[in-house]
């Protein structure tokens, strides 16, 4: 049997243990995680806006590229997957989720992009937003005609009194 239909958290995200063990399992004759003592529940994200930006990585392997999709919603990152029955040693299974990810007021939405590994960890990241300048530059226009002078204008406002 595979070890995936026992694991109570499939679909909880990484933690930043799992990135660390998915080297060592490489190396190990079972490839399985464990069920007692991990740290299960949270995907790696990080949400310092103002520095980094909104970062977040999830465990997708059990998905095809083609099965996942990545997309913004108001100031939300959604993230889904989903793929169709088939079978998977000696059963069926179908597989669907969907995550969203509420961003601070401080990251730029328009620039947000994901990467997925060959090992299937999905990264979103999203930059923080630029910082307004307060200083703005005022474009000097030219005017080809001459302007009279400041001599010939005091001269009109004394004739004029």
């Amino acid at each position: 049997f595979s070890d995936d239909i026992f694991d109570p958290f499939w679909g909880f995200g990484v933690t930043p243990r799992d990135l660390w063990l998915s080297q060592r399992r490489q190396h190990e004759p079972r490839n399985h995680r464990c069920l007692w003592n991990c740290d299960h529940g949270t995907e790696v994200a990080k949400k310092n806006a103002e520095k980094e930006g909104f970062e977040m990585s999830l465990d997708v392997r059990h998905f095809k590229p083609e099965e996942i999709s990545v997309k913004t919603v108001d100031n939300h990152i959604v993230v889904e997957g989903k793929h169709e029955e088939r079978e998977d040693d000696n059963s069926f299974i179908s597989r669907h989720f969907v995550r969203r990810y509420a961003l601070p007021d401080n990251c730029n939405i328009q620039e947000a992009v994901s990467t997925l590994t060959a090992d299937g960890v999905l990264t979103v990241k999203a930059p923080p937003k630029a910082i307004e300048n307060k200083e703005q530059v005022i474009e000097i226009q030219r005017i080809e005609e001459k302007s009279p002078s400041h001599d010939e204008q005091k001269n009109k406002q004394n004739e004029a009194k």
